[in-house]
């Protein structure tokens, strides 16, 4: 009797041991889960964001997803492959992605459901964060070609574009050489990957791309073939200020920038912006832009266009408002007064 009272005690004591110590466990593993909770980072908020690929968006965007790697801010950046700057504006829009980088003239039709989108509608939820290098608009022709000028096309020359809003630019640079489509000219909607293809085998005779000079794209395809840049004249880049996009202005590609480029050539420029839409969240803009901004001399490493970023021009040709994530960095930095 007295072995069973003993083992009863024994078992009685045991319990309230093992409630003694569930009941602190309990009490700590609370504090300590929430002590845990409070000191553990927020969450990376993911951003996709978009370029094409293999041209200077490519290694620009590629190089901010590996900052963003190796950065303590809450974001990480990941990347997305288009087509070319009007699909990455119709991703936006679809909210399938993030941040964008697009031209000033494709930006703005889009904004206003004008031209190539007017189908799409207006976009008036996308918002600006700052500007990126200047993109340069370039139509090249092999070295051997007859064609001199924008004056020589004619008898239905091959012109190889990205279809819509680039086709829409050089109709309008065109027009002010008294060229008429589908008499002087036609379009052949292309990419980058197949425009080397075809002025290799001669099947196009024009192409254009979009980029700073020298253009990734054109020096693969200098690589099996030299090729030259067709200069633009005032009047044409007037056309483009007046219809399309108010921020154009002259760039002059120096000669020796292609092989088969004997002289200075002038061609219209447009400012790069990156881009947003207005409910995305200010924290996190304000995060991106304070990632980008202050990782330059990076970027540069990756890609010296990223020297094109001017913090004392951020905000020049603004096609429409900015992300108030993006304004609240740059007053706060003193880039927008």
């Amino acid at each position: 009797m007295k072995k069973m009272n003993k083992a009863v005690s024994v078992l009685v004591l045991t319990a309230m041991v093992l409630m003694l110590i569930s009941g602190c466990g309990s009490g700590a593993g609370s504090s300590g889960g929430n002590d845990q909770d409070k000191q553990k980072p927020a969450a990376n908020t993911q951003l996709r964001i978009m370029s094409t690929s293999g041209g200077d968006k490519y290694f620009l965007t590629t190089g901010i997803c590996k900052i963003s790697d190796d950065s303590s801010l809450p974001i990480k950046v990941v990347h997305q492959t288009v087509a070319g700057d009007a699909e990455a504006v119709r991703r936006l829009k679809a909210e399938t992605a993030d941040i964008g980088m697009a031209n000033v003239f494709v930006a703005s039709m889009f904004y206003n459901g004008t031209y190539t989108f007017e189908k799409d509608g207006a976009f008036k939820e996308m918002r600006a964060l700052f500007a990126g290098p200047s993109a340069v608009a370039q139509f090249a022709v092999r070295a051997d070609s007859p064609v001199k000028s924008f004056e020589d096309i004619k008898n239905k020359t091959r012109m190889a574009t990205f279809m819509g809003a680039s086709q829409v630019y050089t109709k309008l640079i065109l027009d002010a050489y008294g060229k008429q489509e589908n008499v002087d000219y036609i379009f052949i909607s292309s990419n980058y990957a197949d425009m080397a293809d075809q002025i290799k085998d001669k099947t196009v005779d024009v192409i254009q791309f979009w980029s700073g000079a020298p253009c990734p794209q054109a020096e693969n395809i200098e690589a099996d073939v030299p090729i030259r840049l067709l200069p633009v004249n005032d009047q044409a880049i007037e056309n483009i200020k007046k219809a399309i996009d108010p921020s154009a202005y002259p760039a002059v590609v120096k000669a020796g920038t292609y092989k088969g480029q004997a002289e200075d050539v002038t061609v219209p420029a447009t400012p790069t912006y990156f881009i947003a839409r207005a409910n995305t969240d200010e924290e996190t803009i304000y995060n991106f832009t304070q990632l980008v901004l202050e990782n330059l001399d990076e970027l540069v490493k990756i890609h010296p266009l990223a020297k094109e970023i001017d913090i004392n021009n951020l905000t020049q040709g603004l096609p429409f408002p900015l992300h108030p994530g993006a304004e609240k960095y740059l007053r706060e930095k003193g880039y927008l007064k």
